[in-house]
Protein backbone atom coordinates (compact mmCIF):
# COMPACT_ATOMS: atom_id res chain seq x y z
CA UNK A 1 0.00 0.00 0.00
CA UNK A 2 2.06 2.84 -1.20
CA UNK A 3 0.25 6.91 -1.23
CA UNK A 4 0.18 8.62 -4.59
CA UNK A 5 1.89 11.85 -4.73
CA UNK A 6 -0.74 14.71 -4.54
CA UNK A 7 0.19 17.42 -7.73
CA UNK A 8 0.15 20.65 -6.62
CA UNK A 9 -1.42 22.91 -9.83
CA UNK A 10 1.38 25.67 -10.16
CA UNK A 11 -1.50 28.46 -9.76
CA UNK A 12 0.76 31.50 -10.61
CA UNK A 13 2.07 29.68 -14.06
CA UNK A 14 -1.59 29.05 -15.12
CA UNK A 15 -2.47 32.30 -14.85
CA UNK A 16 0.31 34.01 -16.40
CA UNK A 17 -0.11 31.57 -19.32
CA UNK A 18 -3.78 32.08 -19.81
CA UNK A 19 -3.31 36.16 -19.77
CA UNK A 20 -0.47 35.44 -21.75
CA UNK A 21 -3.17 33.19 -24.45
CA UNK A 22 -6.08 35.69 -24.19
CA UNK A 23 -4.28 38.82 -25.03
CA UNK A 24 -2.39 37.40 -27.42
CA UNK A 25 -5.07 35.62 -29.03
CA UNK A 26 -6.97 38.61 -28.89
CA UNK A 27 -4.24 40.66 -30.65
CA UNK A 28 -3.79 38.65 -33.51
CA UNK A 29 -7.59 37.71 -33.94
CA UNK A 30 -8.41 41.43 -33.65
CA UNK A 31 -5.34 42.39 -36.58
CA UNK A 32 -6.39 39.68 -38.90
CA UNK A 33 -9.91 40.81 -38.46
CA UNK A 34 -9.41 43.94 -39.23
CA UNK A 35 -6.95 43.73 -42.19
CA UNK A 36 -9.58 40.55 -43.41
CA UNK A 37 -13.16 42.51 -42.66
CA UNK A 38 -14.84 43.87 -45.47
CA UNK A 39 -18.80 43.72 -46.61
CA UNK A 40 -18.37 40.11 -47.89
CA UNK A 41 -17.46 38.95 -44.59
CA UNK A 42 -20.90 40.54 -42.97
CA UNK A 43 -22.73 38.50 -45.87
CA UNK A 44 -20.73 35.64 -45.56
CA UNK A 45 -21.87 35.33 -41.61
CA UNK A 46 -24.94 36.35 -41.78
CA UNK A 47 -25.30 33.04 -44.23
CA UNK A 48 -23.25 31.08 -42.04
CA UNK A 49 -26.01 31.11 -39.31
CA UNK A 50 -26.58 30.11 -35.55
CA UNK A 51 -27.61 27.02 -36.77
CA UNK A 52 -23.96 26.25 -38.18
CA UNK A 53 -22.12 27.32 -35.11
CA UNK A 54 -24.35 25.11 -32.83
CA UNK A 55 -23.07 22.00 -35.54
CA UNK A 56 -19.58 23.69 -34.58
CA UNK A 57 -19.86 23.35 -31.20
CA UNK A 58 -21.56 19.83 -31.62
CA UNK A 59 -18.60 18.73 -33.31
CA UNK A 60 -16.15 19.94 -30.31
CA UNK A 61 -18.29 18.09 -27.76
CA UNK A 62 -18.55 15.05 -29.93
CA UNK A 63 -14.49 15.60 -30.08
CA UNK A 64 -14.55 15.07 -26.17
CA UNK A 65 -16.60 12.33 -26.11
CA UNK A 66 -14.44 10.16 -28.36
CA UNK A 67 -11.15 11.19 -26.48
CA UNK A 68 -13.32 10.07 -23.05
CA UNK A 69 -14.58 7.32 -24.69
CA UNK A 70 -10.61 6.13 -25.47
CA UNK A 71 -9.55 7.03 -22.18
CA UNK A 72 -12.38 4.63 -20.73
CA UNK A 73 -11.44 1.68 -22.96
CA UNK A 74 -8.04 1.85 -22.35
CA UNK A 75 -8.87 1.76 -18.42
CA UNK A 76 -10.98 -0.81 -18.54
CA UNK A 77 -8.34 -3.34 -19.78
CA UNK A 78 -6.91 -2.90 -16.51
CA UNK A 79 -9.34 -5.20 -14.69
CA UNK A 80 -9.76 -2.95 -11.72
CA UNK A 81 -12.99 -0.76 -10.66
CA UNK A 82 -12.99 1.45 -13.58
CA UNK A 83 -14.45 5.04 -13.94
CA UNK A 84 -17.95 6.42 -15.01
CA UNK A 85 -18.41 7.73 -18.51
CA UNK A 86 -19.17 11.48 -16.94
CA UNK A 87 -16.42 11.05 -14.92
CA UNK A 88 -13.48 10.24 -17.69
CA UNK A 89 -15.29 13.26 -19.65
CA UNK A 90 -14.24 15.17 -16.71
CA UNK A 91 -11.22 14.76 -16.36
CA UNK A 92 -10.86 14.91 -20.20
CA UNK A 93 -11.96 18.44 -20.31
CA UNK A 94 -9.87 19.48 -17.21
CA UNK A 95 -6.71 17.59 -18.45
CA UNK A 96 -7.16 19.46 -21.86
CA UNK A 97 -7.19 23.02 -20.20
CA UNK A 98 -4.37 21.99 -18.24
CA UNK A 99 -2.44 20.44 -20.78
CA UNK A 100 -3.09 23.50 -23.40
CA UNK A 101 -1.82 26.33 -20.66
CA UNK A 102 1.06 24.49 -20.02
CA UNK A 103 2.11 22.57 -22.99
CA UNK A 104 6.18 21.87 -22.35
CA UNK A 105 5.71 20.20 -18.60
CA UNK A 106 2.83 17.69 -20.08
CA UNK A 107 0.76 18.97 -16.52
CA UNK A 108 -2.35 17.07 -18.11
CA UNK A 109 -0.69 13.81 -17.68
CA UNK A 110 -0.19 13.55 -13.75
CA UNK A 111 -3.31 15.51 -12.94
CA UNK A 112 -5.35 12.97 -14.65
CA UNK A 113 -3.31 10.49 -13.40
CA UNK A 114 -4.07 11.69 -9.88
CA UNK A 115 -7.47 12.36 -10.68
CA UNK A 116 -8.04 8.65 -11.73
CA UNK A 117 -6.25 7.09 -8.87
CA UNK A 118 -8.86 8.88 -6.52
CA UNK A 119 -11.47 7.34 -8.32
CA UNK A 120 -10.07 3.65 -7.48
CA UNK A 121 -7.74 2.84 -10.49
CA UNK A 122 -3.85 1.92 -10.00
CA UNK A 123 -1.44 4.23 -10.13
CA UNK A 124 0.87 2.63 -12.59
CA UNK A 125 -1.98 1.53 -14.66
CA UNK A 126 -4.00 5.13 -14.05
CA UNK A 127 -0.10 6.88 -15.46
CA UNK A 128 -0.22 3.97 -18.39
CA UNK A 129 -3.21 5.00 -19.50
CA UNK A 130 -2.99 8.34 -19.73
CA UNK A 131 0.02 7.82 -21.30
CA UNK A 132 -0.72 5.50 -24.04
CA UNK A 133 -3.82 7.67 -25.11
CA UNK A 134 -0.93 10.60 -25.59
CA UNK A 135 1.13 8.43 -27.34
CA UNK A 136 -1.69 7.16 -30.16
CA UNK A 137 -1.93 10.60 -31.80
CA UNK A 138 1.41 10.96 -32.84
CA UNK A 139 1.49 7.02 -35.01
CA UNK A 140 -1.61 8.40 -36.90
CA UNK A 141 0.18 11.64 -37.90
CA UNK A 142 3.08 9.63 -39.01
CA UNK A 143 0.58 7.36 -40.82
CA UNK A 144 -0.66 10.47 -42.58
CA UNK A 145 2.64 12.15 -43.18
CA UNK A 146 3.44 8.96 -45.10
CA UNK A 147 0.25 9.01 -47.34
CA UNK A 148 1.06 12.52 -48.01
CA UNK A 149 4.48 11.64 -48.96
CA UNK A 150 3.19 8.80 -51.27
CA UNK A 151 0.58 11.10 -52.80
CA UNK A 152 2.88 13.47 -53.78
CA UNK A 153 5.45 11.06 -55.08
CA UNK A 154 2.32 9.55 -56.89
CA UNK A 155 2.20 12.56 -58.87
CA UNK A 156 -0.83 13.62 -57.14
CA UNK A 157 -2.22 17.21 -58.92
CA UNK A 158 -4.45 19.04 -56.44
CA UNK A 159 -4.77 22.54 -56.40
CA UNK A 160 -1.81 24.50 -56.62
CA UNK A 161 -1.89 26.58 -53.26
CA UNK A 162 -2.97 23.73 -51.58
CA UNK A 163 0.06 21.95 -53.01
CA UNK A 164 2.68 25.26 -52.15
CA UNK A 165 0.70 25.00 -48.33
CA UNK A 166 1.73 21.15 -47.71
CA UNK A 167 4.81 20.96 -49.03
CA UNK A 168 5.83 24.05 -46.36
CA UNK A 169 3.94 22.24 -43.67
CA UNK A 170 4.55 18.27 -44.20
CA UNK A 171 8.55 18.82 -43.62
CA UNK A 172 8.05 20.89 -40.22
CA UNK A 173 5.32 18.18 -39.52
CA UNK A 174 7.98 15.84 -39.89
CA UNK A 175 10.13 16.92 -36.94
CA UNK A 176 7.50 16.93 -33.99
CA UNK A 177 6.06 13.81 -35.66
CA UNK A 178 9.72 11.92 -36.40
CA UNK A 179 10.89 12.76 -32.74
CA UNK A 180 8.02 11.15 -30.98
CA UNK A 181 7.43 8.06 -32.84
CA UNK A 182 11.80 7.73 -32.52
CA UNK A 183 11.37 7.94 -28.97
CA UNK A 184 7.83 5.21 -28.56
CA UNK A 185 10.35 2.94 -30.69
CA UNK A 186 13.62 3.44 -28.67
CA UNK A 187 11.90 3.57 -25.28
CA UNK A 188 9.77 0.30 -26.41
CA UNK A 189 12.19 -1.73 -27.99
CA UNK A 190 16.02 0.20 -26.44
CA UNK A 191 14.58 0.67 -23.16
CA UNK A 192 18.53 0.74 -21.79
CA UNK A 193 19.33 3.21 -24.73
CA UNK A 194 16.24 5.27 -23.60
CA UNK A 195 17.76 5.65 -20.40
CA UNK A 196 21.27 6.60 -21.25
CA UNK A 197 19.77 9.26 -23.53
CA UNK A 198 17.44 10.59 -20.90
CA UNK A 199 20.75 10.34 -18.59
CA UNK A 200 22.74 12.11 -21.49
CA UNK A 201 20.43 14.90 -21.80
CA UNK A 202 20.06 15.36 -17.81
CA UNK A 203 24.11 15.69 -17.54
CA UNK A 204 23.86 18.29 -20.53
CA UNK A 205 21.33 20.45 -18.97
CA UNK A 206 22.90 20.29 -15.99
CA UNK A 207 25.59 21.82 -16.86
CA UNK A 208 23.72 24.71 -18.15
CA UNK A 209 21.29 25.50 -15.18
CA UNK A 210 21.81 26.18 -11.51
CA UNK A 211 20.00 25.99 -7.89
CA UNK A 212 16.43 25.15 -8.55
CA UNK A 213 16.77 24.42 -12.25
CA UNK A 214 19.25 22.34 -12.10
CA UNK A 215 16.66 20.72 -9.35
CA UNK A 216 14.28 20.46 -11.70
CA UNK A 217 15.96 19.11 -14.56
CA UNK A 218 16.91 15.90 -12.20
CA UNK A 219 13.46 16.04 -11.32
CA UNK A 220 11.83 15.60 -14.88
CA UNK A 221 14.96 12.54 -15.44
CA UNK A 222 13.72 10.58 -12.65
CA UNK A 223 10.12 11.32 -13.31
CA UNK A 224 10.53 10.46 -17.19
CA UNK A 225 12.28 7.15 -16.43
CA UNK A 226 9.69 6.04 -14.09
CA UNK A 227 6.69 7.04 -16.35
CA UNK A 228 8.61 5.19 -19.36
CA UNK A 229 8.81 2.00 -17.01
CA UNK A 230 5.26 2.13 -16.45
CA UNK A 231 4.30 3.10 -20.16
CA UNK A 232 6.56 0.00 -21.84
CA UNK A 233 4.44 -2.60 -19.11
CA UNK A 234 1.41 -1.16 -19.83
CA UNK A 235 2.04 -1.68 -23.82
CA UNK A 236 2.85 -4.94 -23.17
CA UNK A 237 0.14 -5.91 -21.63
CA UNK A 238 -2.29 -4.02 -23.79
CA UNK A 239 0.10 -5.23 -27.19
CA UNK A 240 -0.07 -9.14 -25.97
CA UNK A 241 -2.95 -9.82 -23.87
CA UNK A 242 -5.43 -6.92 -24.86
CA UNK A 243 -4.74 -6.36 -28.57
CA UNK A 244 -8.46 -5.46 -28.90
CA UNK A 245 -8.61 -3.13 -26.42
CA UNK A 246 -5.41 -1.30 -27.43
CA UNK A 247 -7.07 -1.36 -31.35
CA UNK A 248 -10.47 0.28 -29.84
CA UNK A 249 -9.01 2.82 -27.59
CA UNK A 250 -6.60 3.58 -30.31
CA UNK A 251 -9.49 3.78 -33.28
CA UNK A 252 -11.70 6.18 -30.35
CA UNK A 253 -8.50 8.20 -29.93
CA UNK A 254 -7.89 8.62 -33.73
CA UNK A 255 -11.44 9.44 -34.42
CA UNK A 256 -11.71 12.48 -31.40
CA UNK A 257 -8.61 14.14 -33.60
CA UNK A 258 -10.63 13.60 -36.59
CA UNK A 259 -13.33 15.10 -35.34
CA UNK A 260 -11.28 18.26 -33.83
CA UNK A 261 -10.52 18.62 -38.05
CA UNK A 262 -14.34 18.34 -38.82
CA UNK A 263 -14.30 21.65 -37.24
CA UNK A 264 -12.47 23.29 -39.63
CA UNK A 265 -14.07 21.59 -42.58
CA UNK A 266 -17.35 22.76 -41.52
CA UNK A 267 -16.01 26.28 -41.55
CA UNK A 268 -14.82 25.92 -44.89
CA UNK A 269 -17.97 24.98 -46.23
CA UNK A 270 -19.93 27.35 -44.14
CA UNK A 271 -18.30 30.29 -46.03
CA UNK A 272 -18.44 28.52 -49.47
CA UNK A 273 -16.08 25.62 -49.86
CA UNK A 274 -16.99 23.20 -52.15
CA UNK A 275 -14.66 20.73 -52.82
CA UNK A 276 -13.25 17.89 -51.16
CA UNK A 277 -13.44 16.90 -47.65
CA UNK A 278 -10.47 14.59 -47.81
CA UNK A 279 -7.31 17.34 -48.75
CA UNK A 280 -8.28 19.47 -45.79
CA UNK A 281 -8.49 16.83 -43.23
CA UNK A 282 -5.33 15.63 -44.32
CA UNK A 283 -3.56 19.06 -44.04
CA UNK A 284 -4.85 19.76 -41.04
CA UNK A 285 -3.51 16.24 -39.71
CA UNK A 286 -0.13 17.73 -40.44
CA UNK A 287 -1.31 21.54 -39.40
CA UNK A 288 -1.73 19.06 -35.41
CA UNK A 289 1.69 18.06 -34.51
CA UNK A 290 3.30 21.40 -34.88
CA UNK A 291 0.55 23.26 -33.39
CA UNK A 292 0.92 20.30 -30.58
CA UNK A 293 5.02 20.89 -30.41
CA UNK A 294 4.72 24.52 -29.81
CA UNK A 295 5.68 25.94 -26.76
CA UNK A 296 3.50 28.65 -26.07
CA UNK A 297 -0.14 28.41 -24.25
CA UNK A 298 -2.66 26.84 -26.26
CA UNK A 299 -0.20 27.12 -29.55
CA UNK A 300 -0.95 30.40 -29.60
CA UNK A 301 0.53 32.58 -32.43
CA UNK A 302 1.57 29.09 -33.86
CA UNK A 303 -1.88 27.92 -34.18
CA UNK A 304 -3.09 31.28 -35.73
CA UNK A 305 -0.29 31.51 -38.50
CA UNK A 306 -1.00 27.71 -39.38
CA UNK A 307 -4.45 28.25 -39.61
CA UNK A 308 -4.13 31.52 -41.74
CA UNK A 309 -2.70 29.55 -44.28
CA UNK A 310 -5.37 27.09 -43.91
CA UNK A 311 -8.23 29.22 -44.12
CA UNK A 312 -6.86 31.36 -46.97
CA UNK A 313 -5.52 28.28 -49.53
CA UNK A 314 -9.47 27.32 -49.50
CA UNK A 315 -11.29 30.75 -48.86
CA UNK A 316 -11.56 33.80 -50.31
CA UNK A 317 -9.49 36.62 -47.66
CA UNK A 318 -12.65 38.22 -46.79
CA UNK A 319 -13.77 35.04 -44.71
CA UNK A 320 -10.04 33.92 -43.27
CA UNK A 321 -10.14 36.66 -40.04
CA UNK A 322 -13.61 34.96 -39.22
CA UNK A 323 -12.77 31.57 -39.70
CA UNK A 324 -9.91 32.29 -37.55
CA UNK A 325 -11.74 33.41 -35.12
CA UNK A 326 -14.73 30.73 -34.79
CA UNK A 327 -12.05 28.30 -34.99
CA UNK A 328 -10.16 29.35 -31.89
CA UNK A 329 -13.70 30.36 -29.86
CA UNK A 330 -14.73 26.23 -30.83
CA UNK A 331 -11.66 24.60 -29.96
CA UNK A 332 -9.89 26.71 -27.54
CA UNK A 333 -11.77 29.38 -25.66
CA UNK A 334 -14.80 27.52 -24.77
CA UNK A 335 -13.72 24.20 -24.20
CA UNK A 336 -10.66 26.05 -21.79
CA UNK A 337 -13.18 28.20 -20.33
CA UNK A 338 -15.40 24.87 -19.11
CA UNK A 339 -12.34 23.30 -18.32
CA UNK A 340 -10.61 26.16 -15.93
CA UNK A 341 -14.15 26.66 -14.21
CA UNK A 342 -13.91 22.91 -13.54
CA UNK A 343 -10.32 22.64 -12.23
CA UNK A 344 -11.10 25.86 -10.11
CA UNK A 345 -14.31 23.96 -8.33
CA UNK A 346 -12.00 20.54 -7.98
CA UNK A 347 -8.54 22.09 -6.53
CA UNK A 348 -8.10 24.53 -3.51
CA UNK A 349 -5.65 27.56 -3.40
CA UNK A 350 -3.24 25.21 -2.27
CA UNK A 351 -3.76 22.79 -5.15
CA UNK A 352 -5.67 19.74 -3.71
CA UNK A 353 -5.76 21.27 -0.01
CA UNK A 354 -9.89 20.61 -0.68
CA UNK A 355 -9.75 17.02 -1.01
CA UNK A 356 -8.03 14.58 1.51
CA UNK A 357 -5.16 12.25 0.05
CA UNK A 358 -6.61 8.85 -2.10
CA UNK A 359 -6.37 6.28 0.58
CA UNK A 360 -5.99 3.72 -1.80
CA UNK A 361 -3.45 3.90 -4.76
CA UNK A 362 -1.70 0.93 -5.18
CA UNK A 363 0.91 -0.02 -7.96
Amino acid sequence: MTTQNVPRLPFSKIRRAAAIFVLGSVVILAGTLWLTTDEATWSGVVAFGAVLIGVLFLVQFIRMVLEALGLLVLLRASGEPSISFIESLELTVEGYFVGQLIPLSAAGVPYQAFLLVRKGVRAGWASAAVLVKGFIPGLFFLVVLLVVAALFALGWEGPPASRAFLKVVAPIAAVPTGLVVALFIIMVRRPTAFDRLIDHVTRFLSRRFKGRGRERVFSVRDEIEKESRIFREALTTLGRERRWTLAWGSLLVVLAYVAEFVVGLVILYGFGYRGSATEPLLVQSLLKPILTAAPTPGSLAVGEGGYIGFFAVYLPASFVGVSLLLWRLVLYFAPMFIGGLMVAKRVGVGGFSREQPPGRAGG
